[in-house]
């Protein structure tokens, strides 16, 4: 009988709404990694994505019948919690005799609240790794805490082969000029954060302030597998900030460089951490896309959620990266605490003026573990956990001293629309990639929003 069968849920629909399409399909790392852990300690475990899959609550509740494992652990975001409970109750009732654990982000910021909700035996709080181990073990705890990995460099590397590798799905734009949007692996380097952001949920189950990383020399292991056995060509460097240690970086580039994999990837940099030696080094690995949390472009705003950045710096960063031939990604979020209409149109004037090669606009969310959260006013948090996605059609961000929540969905959109269809942005993104067309068919999909009446 086969131990233990970790699932990864599916939502695609209700979280993206008539732009699913668009949106990426990666391997659930997490549990791939969690997986290898498992084997190491001779425990049977396999793996179902019903996201790659886009299998419904039914079909997923079907293939774990068939599988017949003792235990089931779901992995789920808080957007991904309706699909995961749903799949918790059909099961309740299919099988009863399997037993459920449930783990992630959203069960490491509320594991009592997702204890009592979701009908699962055992809920873990924190990195899986041995808690599920006690779990198989026979410990009887409903709620397992853990706590954090010492040294990743002990861990196998992810289980890759329990996962349909040639489905997976890149982020569009990193496909530009390229091609292979089926060709797409995840890996980290470093996992936490050191900063405290406001909106954030990273320290929920690494905790606070607690940065990790691996050795190069095992980081680059991962990269050798991906390249000479699954082939990869698109990757996304998960680290929260990849630029932080600036040797660990550079160590890393050195060995892809002297490998000459020529991947395309991406990563995350913080605006104080983009150095333009730095940027060049990480151009010369591969890194061809650099994404930086802008978040708003008013001095006010930036300070209300502890960001640590102000708007000189932004625009400096985005200059040295261009610099160092990188394409740039910037994130943006409306309605955070403060939020007006003119603070927000400041955010979309600088999306302008910095008309980098992609943004991603989103809305304040208070996720589950945020400060946010605890200090919403409990009447403004969303119903229904797949609202807390930006594009599900009925998201429900919060709203400001100012602005409803309504409202805030209303600007987005339009932030969306104003800056995908400004002639600097199209000209720009023909000339680079000849994707004019192709940005102008997607501005036709629409996410199918679901307003409340006023």
């Amino acid at each position: 009988m086969l131990d233990i069968l970790l699932v990864n849920p599916s939502n695609r629909l209700s979280q993206f709404g008539g732009v699913s399409e668009y949106a990426t399909v990666a391997q659930p790392l997490g549990i791939t990694m969690l997986a290898a852990y498992i084997r190491e300690h001779k425990s049977s475990v396999e793996i179902l994505d019903a996201e790659v899959l886009d299998l419904s609550a039914e079909k997923t509740v079907e293939e774990i019948v068939q599988h017949s494992p003792r235990f089931v652990g779901i992995t789920a975001f808080t957007t991904k919690m309706t699909a995961a409970n749903k799949i918790l109750q059909l099961l309740k009732e299919r099988a009863p005799y399997i037993k459920t654990i449930i783990g992630g982000h959203h069960s490491s910021a509320i594991p009592e609240e997702t204890l009592a909700e979701s009908e699962s035996d055992f809920v873990v709080k924190g990195e899986g790794y041995k808690p599920i181990i006690d779990i198989l073990n026979g410990k009887k705890h409903s709620i397992q805490i853990a706590q954090p990995m010492k040294n990743f460099d002990q861990l196998s590397l992810p289980a890759w082969n329990l996962l349909p590798m040639d489905k997976y799905r890149a982020h569009h734009w990193q496909t530009w000029g390229i091609g292979q949007k089926n060709s797409f692996a995840l890996i980290y380097t470093s996992l936490g954060c050191p900063f405290l952001c406001k909106f954030c949920s990273v320290s929920v189950v690494y905790g606070k302030r607690i940065y990790r990383k691996k050795t190069p020399e095992r980081v680059i292991q991962e990269f050798d597998v991906l390249y000479n056995k699954y082939h990869t060509k698109h990757i996304e460097i998960i680290d929260d900030t990849f630029t932080l240690n600036k040797k660990h970086v550079e160590r890393i580039c050195d060995l892809l460089i002297e490998r000459k994999y020529n991947f395309n990837m991406w990563a995350f940099s913080r605006t104080d951490t983009t150095d333009p030696y730095l940027m060049e080094k990480m151009k010369k690995a591969g890194i061809n896309w650099v994404f930086m949390g802008i978040e708003a472009g008013n001095e006010k705003i930036l300070d209300s959620v502890v960001k640590k950045q102000n708007l000189e710096q932004i625009r400096r960063a985005v200059d040295i990266a261009h610099n160092a031939g990188m394409n740039v990604g910037t994130n943006y979020i409306f309605g955070l605490p403060g939020d007006d209409f003119e603070t927000m149109q400041d955010t979309i004037d600088l999306a302008l003026e910095l008309n980098s090669e992609w943004s991603n606009f989103f809305m304040a969310m208070p996720y589950p573990g945020t400060e946010m959260y605890y200090t919403a006013d409990p009447k403004d948090l969303p119903e229904k956990w797949e609202q807390y996605g930006f594009f599900a059609p009925n998201a429900k961000p919060l709203p400001t001293k100012y602005v409803s929540s309504q409202d805030v969905v209303k600007f987005r959109d339009k932030a969306f629309e104003t800056f995908f269809s400004s002639a600097k942005y199209q000209d720009m993104i023909e000339k680079k990639f000849g994707m004019k067309k192709y940005i102008q068919d997607m501005l036709k999909r629409k996410i199918g929003r679901i307003y409340d009446k006023d």
